[in-house]
Parts: structure tokens; sequence; C-alpha cells
């Protein structure tokens, strides 16, 4: 390459469109190009700053595991170069990388203070610092407060375990055996023993709960939060990487210290008794987004945290508005982008009701009314294809679902394709949960082995042209881009279609991907493509709402390509890109260009 066309890769290089022509001469006066072979060790870290010109370079912490990848027009590492990074960086593939002495990038930091932002901004330690006004969502486990474990021998009697329990104020008893481990919690004592008028001689470990849900030192509390929401509980175990306890977290000690912290609202749905108390914990859900979206938290990871409050709330309101026989005999299911657990803003609802076959009630109605005002006054506006409990095309048995779906496989109009789109994101989250899945195995039974009717379900993920014109660059509306049809769509109804094919009962698009890419179905590399993409495809679409949402506007799915940095125009160019390349084994996968 010339100067001339090192100069102008640089600029195309986030963050070195920040520098002046002066500092980008500095680098390239400073630049050597280096070759890497496959699985090559890149050494001096603390020396040199790192720019990938061609191939792939994957980042392991010290456990081995993968925590990034770096490809063309990435850099690599700051943090090394500072003493905070101990991460190894090995080449996936053959590469050329450029690479310049670490006292330039540091005086160019020192002497560009938009530079110095992006650094500051992307350091992994701001997940351990975040911003004043939340520094705790992303401290690790072991830098906060979490109660020493009270560890007491199997086969000690219940008495002296409760004794030891009372002096040390513990709330939990962890139960030793020969080769694991049970808890014991103030409630196991409720039920099995005072009620259950167990033997307080008998041995502790005869009342043990072995199935114990546990969390490593370095987890994140963010992510003990939405384990313990996952599961029901009130508690995690710390156990390092030898299996050892280390101490227990409690939802209480939790509340303690932060319970006017809004990501810790889901941890009050279950004290709630009214709507109106929901309503207040799921209004906060929104600055709880824009807080998360500010400190740059993938938005996968908000889309979990959303999912995760979403699920309590609407559980929580089945219950308050059900009656006994309902809740026996119905399964609340959610479906569309919260049935993928992929909404982050509030939009519309898409909820339904199985029943139990042969099941009638005069309250079902009435209930499927209160349920769906609900939604609506804690902010979930009404559908506006009305899949919703009050519509009864969405709230009927078993059987009739079932014979809802042979009419889609057997009749193949856009409109029966949109309803099992729908149906096949189903997520029974409430009430007869087998119900649910009794009704996906169905749509699999009959849908996954039918070659001919997924092809045709398939269709759909070609229907729109991805924004790219033939010189590269963006096709627009009116200096606006589509994400949903320009992407978004294109990749969650295609591996919506491969998900039902082979059976894949997860709903989260992510999620499909991965099981994908663990069937061979595609590879790894090619899976991490469409990962990304797809983030950065709702990353945009989130960062635009939440915009649109302080002034007012309505939200969509369109981006003024004129807001876009240089760095957001050259991912979103590759995420379409990557579209594209999906749009092309879907339509081989499933031989699309014999039926358009």
């Amino acid at each position: 390459m010339s100067i001339a066309d090192i100069k102008l890769f640089l600029k195309t290089c986030y963050p070195f469109e920040l520098l002046t022509d002066y500092q980008l001469d500095e680098i390239i006066n400073n630049l050597e190009m280096v070759y890497f072979k496959q699985n090559e060790n890149i050494k001096s870290l603390s020396e040199f700053y790192y720019i990938v010109l061609k191939g792939v370079v994957v980042e392991k912490d010290l456990a081995g595991n993968e925590v990034n990848y770096y490809g063309e027009k990435d850099s690599f590492d700051y943090l090394s170069i500072v003493g905070q990074n101990e991460n190894q960086f090995i080449t996936l593939e053959e590469s050329i990388i450029y690479r310049f002495p670490s006292n330039v990038l540091l005086k160019l930091i020192s002497e560009n203070q938009d530079f110095a932002n992006y650094f500051k901004k992307t350091s992994k330690e701001k997940l351990s610092s975040i911003a004043s006004e939340n520094p705790y969502l992303f401290a690790k486990i072991k830098d906060i407060y979490y109660q020493k474990p009270l560890i007491v021998e199997s086969n000690v009697s219940i008495y002296e375990a409760v004794k030891k329990m009372t002096e040390e104020k513990a709330l939990s008893i962890i139960v030793k055996y020969d080769q694991e481990y049970g808890i014991v919690t103030d409630s196991d004592l409720r039920k099995k023993v005072i009620l259950g008028r167990k033997n307080v001689e008998d041995p502790i470990g005869d009342i043990a709960n072995k199935n114990i849900i546990s969390v490593s030192p370095e987890t994140f509390l963010f992510d003990a939060i939405i384990t313990m929401m996952k599961n029901n509980i009130k508690r995690v175990v710390i156990k390092d990487e030898k299996g050892n306890i280390l101490g227990i977290l409690n939802e209480i000690d939790i509340l303690a210290q932060y319970s006017n912290q809004p990501q810790f609202l889901t941890l009050k749905v279950e004290k709630a008794k009214t709507i109106q108390e929901l309503k207040t914990i799921s209004e906060a859900t929104v600055n709880t987004v824009r807080l998360l979206h500010k400190e740059g938290i993938r938005t996968r990871h908000i889309m979990k945290f959303v999912s995760e409050i979403n699920e309590k709330l609407f559980q929580k309101i089945f219950n308050l508005l059900a009656d006994q026989e309902i809740k026996q005999n119905c399964c609340l299911i959610v479906m569309g982008s919260e049935g993928r657990q992929e909404q982050i803003l509030k939009t519309d609802q898409d909820n339904g009701l199985i029943i139990t076959d042969g099941f009638q009630s005069e309250h079902l109605e009435k209930f499927a009314k209160d349920f769906v005002e609900a939604l609506k006054t804690l902010g979930y506006p009404e559908c506006k294809g009305n899949v919703m409990l009050t519509n009864p095309y969405w709230r009927k048995s078993l059987k009739d679902y079932k014979e809802s779906v042979f009419n889609y496989i057997n009749n193949i109009t856009p409109e029966n394709m949109l309803n099992l789109a729908i149906l096949i994101d189903l997520r029974p989250i409430e009430g007869q949960t087998h119900l649910g899945e009794e009704l996906r195995d169905y749509i699999f039974e009959k849908v996954s082995d039918n070659k001919t009717f997924l092809s045709w379900f398939a269709l759909p993920t070609i229907n729109f042209k991805t924004p790219l014109n033939f010189f590269g660059g963006f096709d627009t509306e009116k200096g606006k881009i589509d994400l949903k049809k320009g992407g978004i769509f294109s990749i969650t109804h295609g591996v919506r279609s491969l998900a039902v094919e082979y059976r894949i009962r997860e709903t989260n698009t992510f999620s499909r991907i991965k099981e994908l890419v663990n069937l061979g179905v595609f590879n790894k590399d090619f899976g991490r493509e469409l990962i990304e993409s797809l983030e950065f495809l709702l990353t945009l679409r989130l960062k635009e709402r939440l915009k649109k949402l302080e002034m007012k506007k309505e939200l969509d799915d369109y981006v003024e390509l004129n807001s876009l940095t240089n760095h957001e125009k050259d991912l979103l160019k590759e995420s379409f890109k990557v579209v594209n390349r999906f749009k092309d084994f879907i339509t081989n996968h499933y031989k699309l260009n014999y039926i358009r």
C-alpha cells in the first residue's frame, strides 16, 4: 500500500477517523506490517497497538474462554498497554496486521480528547464502574457483600444444624455429602420439619435440596440477578472454579443495599398486590433500558433483562386475575418479539391462551378482557393485528390450535404463513405450560419434515431487498433506511424457518443461531457474523427509538443515514452484506428459486 492508501484505510477504521492528518502521519511513520500464521499467539501486546488489515483474531481470557473477536479494521489492545489486561490474542486464520508502538498511541490519546474518549468509553472496566447513577449493576460478585457459608456435614442432626444457623445468623445451611452439596433454607425448615412433623434428631441431609444453583465470583451482579429471576429463587451459591463454596448471595442482601436502583424493581414484582403497583415497576423499565444502552451494554443482554421483567409482570397479572379453574386449565403464551425474548421497549401485545380440551368457563372472556386492559395500563398497547387473548382465535383449546396448524399447512396463504410464524415463536409462561410445549411438538411433527411446505414458509426471508446498491452504497427512502425490512426480519424469519425444520425449542434468535451452529447447519464463523450483524441492527434501532421516545415521536424501524457516524455506516454496510449472504444460504437451502 502507498502512504495515501494507508491513510485512507486508517480513516475508515474507527476511532482513527477522529485524528487529524498530522496525527495520522505520526502513526504511518511508525507503522509496520506483520504476518501471523493461523493459531499464532500475538505477543508484545504492551509494546504495540494492532490494527487488523486481513484475517480474524480471537481474544481469550485466562480460563480459555473466547471473549471477543477482531476482524478487518478492528484494533486492539489498549488495556494491555496500560497493564489492565492479561488475555491472550490468537489468530483464527492467517492474518496481516498493522502495528505501531504503544508510546505513539498514548501520545495521541494525550493530544486528542475525542480520540481519548473512545478508549475510556470502550474499556472493559466500564462494566465494573458503571455510571454514578448506577454503580452496582456490573460489579462482580467477588467485589460486593455476600454471606459466608454455614457448612455442616449431612449426618449432623436438624436440631444441631438449626442451632448453628441461629448462632451465626445465617439465612441458609449448606449441607456437605461425600461428593456433593445440598442447601436447606428457612422455607425448607417450615415445610419439611414443622409442617412435615420431621424429627429434629434426624440428619439434616434428609431435607436438603441437592439442586443447587450457583454462580462464579467473577459473575456480574446483573447476571446473578437474572439467574435468580429465571429460576424463581431467592439466593444463589457462589462457587470457585474448583467447586468450593465461597458464600451465598441472598435477594434480601441485594434489596437492602440497592432497593432504590431501577434494575432491581423486578425483584419487587413478587411482592406487588395490585395492577397499579405493577404499573410503577413497569414504568421504570424504560429508564433502565436507557441507562443500559447509554453505558454500552450489549443489546442482547438488555433484551434478556427486559424479557425477564416482562415475564414476571405477565405471570403476576395472570395470577392476580385468573381464578383457580383457569389456572388449572389454561396456558398463557406470548408470541412475536416477546415470544422470542427480543422486545426492548414496549411494543404491541402479542399474547394468547391455550385451553385444555373440553374445558369451558363463563369467566374466560372477562379474564381475557381484564388481562389485556391490565397490560394496557402497564403501557403495552393493543396489538394492531388483534393477536391477543380478547380475540377468540387466539383463545381456544389445544385441539383447535392443532386444527389451525393443520389448516395452515394445507392452505398456503400469506395470512396462514403469518399466523404460523407467530405461533412458532410461542413461549408458554404461566398456567399449564405443558399445553404450550405439546402444541410446539405438534408443529414440529407436522412441519419439520415437510420440505415443500418449509420452502414456502421460508420464502418471505427474501421478500425485502437489502438496501445496498450495486456500487456498495446504500439505497434509502428519502434518506432513511428501514432496519426491519433491510435485515432484521430476514435474519429472524430465516432462522425461525431453520429452527422449526431442526426442531429447536429455543425461541430467541440468538439462541437459535447458536444451536444451528452446534447442529452443523452452518459454521461457527458464519453463526458469529449473523449474531453480530443482528445485534448491530437491533442496537441501531434501539438507539433511534430511544431518541424518538425522548422527542415524543412515534416509534418505527427507520434510521436516518445522515445521523450515523462513519463507523456506524461501515458496520451497517457489513451487516447488510452478511444479510445478503444469509439470504443466499436460505435460497439454496430451501431451493427458493424454484418456487418464486
